[in-house]
């Protein structure tokens, strides 16, 4: 039987229904906490930028580890997936109960980190099942869709949170982003007993790239491109706290808290259309040039966020639209060009490496900035990571993939 025919046609939606549910509650969960996270721990614990970047670099080095290692795991004993989703999904529960009562940097840092490492064990591996079931030109648009479902729970949870902030502290608001994890365990576990949560059964036997395929100059140069944007991608909590310092009164009839986290929904609002339209874009012209359309709005995001004035509400907003978008687009974009200049059956691999790249240079600029925020001052943390992408934008002046 051919792994397209394993499973009744009529069950395949419904099970990449049942899969999807889980990471989108588990985003939920977390980003409702990234709302208010920045002004939580540098106001009410005090903790300083460069801290606040290290938590947030540690986080998403040890996540990209944990999903690297689980997916390993799942390579050499594919039973093992729905346990993975199930302990990732606790695991988030926990670290989320652990932060609403931390009253220590350090404790809000581990709490923090382990609900990154507990993100990462349990994702599961949604863009490789796109890939695998798309057609090649349509590819870009794909993705961007798969994308755009991420972002717009993370936009929930943000948005959720800014409502609970009109009624609770900001500790209840923490605590109750329990409420969403437990579904992401329950519907996990769910499918996981029930064996109905299986993400493989579409997709073609995988391998690892040849040294051939990794020397051609169009991989090399989208390589070199994205190495360049994520070296400037800065964590959004570092963002958050700009906004939080540069909004102290709040907006209007808005608390700061509302404020910032109304700011972040408009982030992933941003991201999800944002990748719809950039996938759909890389499809028709190239990743590359969505790539370099990215560091141009990322650029502008930087600059308004280092000359914007007290109080100056459109800017953060024109800002964080901006920053969305790069997000957004350049993630779909990315992830295009890669499966595009590479076979189906290597996707894995090839993606797999492609996060682990997109960790390490979200890393290096989170640290960075973090740093030079602390030492400095934000406007040299922010604009520290403009002739990077200035070098972004050179490169994709030519497409590094041609549309077929």
């Amino acid at each position: 039987m051919s792994p397209t025919t394993a499973r009744p046609a009529a069950e395949r939606p419904a099970s990449l229904v049942r899969a999807r549910l889980p990471a989108l509650f588990a985003a939920v969960g977390l980003e409702s906490t990234t709302a208010v996270l920045a002004p939580f721990i540098a106001g009410t614990l005090g903790a300083a930028p460069i801290a606040l970047a290290g938590i947030e670099a540690a986080g998403r080095a040890g996540g990209t580890a944990a999903r690297t290692g689980a997916t390993k795991l799942v390579d050499r004993r594919p039973g093992l997936r729905g346990p993975l989703t199930v302990a990732g999904n606790a695991g988030l529960a926990l670290a989320a109960a652990f932060l609403a009562g931390s009253n220590a940097v350090w404790q809000a840092g581990a709490c923090r980190s382990g609900s990154w490492v507990a993100r990462g064990l349990g994702t599961p591996p949604l863009l490789d099942q796109a890939s695998s079931t798309s057609a090649p030109a349509g590819l870009g648009a794909r993705l961007g869709l798969e994308r755009s479902v991420g972002a717009l729970g993370a936009a929930f949870g943000a948005l959720a949170a800014a409502l609970l902030l009109a009624f609770f502290e900001v500790r209840t608001v923490l605590l109750l982003a329990l409420v969403p994890v437990v579904a992401a365990v329950a519907v996990s576990a769910y499918g996981t007993l029930t064996g109905r949560d299986a993400l493989d059964h579409d997709a073609p036997p995988q391998t690892r790239p040849g040294l051939a395929l990794l020397r051609e100059p169009p991989l090399r140069r989208l390589a070199l491109g994205i190495t360049c944007y994520e070296a400037s991608n800065i964590a959004a909590v570092l963002l958050l706290l700009r906004a939080s310092k540069l909004l102290p009164d709040g907006t209007g009839r808005l608390s700061q808290l509302q404020a910032v986290a109304l700011l972040y929904g408009l982030f992933h609002l941003s991201s999800a259309a944002a990748a719809v339209f950039g996938g759909r874009l890389a499809d028709r012209f190239g990743s590359g040039r969505v790539i370099a359309a990215g560091a141009a709005f990322l650029l502008g995001a930087y600059a308004g966020f280092s000359f914007a004035g007290k109080g100056d509400v459109i800017a953060m907003v024109v800002c964080f639209l901006l920053a969305g978008a790069a997000a957004g687009a350049v993630d779909a974009a990315e992830y295009t060009g890669a499966g595009r200049l590479t076979p189906p059956e290597t996707h894995r691999a090839v993606f797999g490496a492609l996060s682990g790249l997109q960790s390490a240079g979200r890393v290096i600029a989170t640290i960075t900035a973090g740093g030079l925020w602390t030492l400095v001052g934000p406007e040299a943390g922010l604009l520290v990571c403009g002739p990077l992408l200035v070098l972004c934008i050179a490169l994709f002046t030519r497409g590094t993939d041609r549309p077929r």
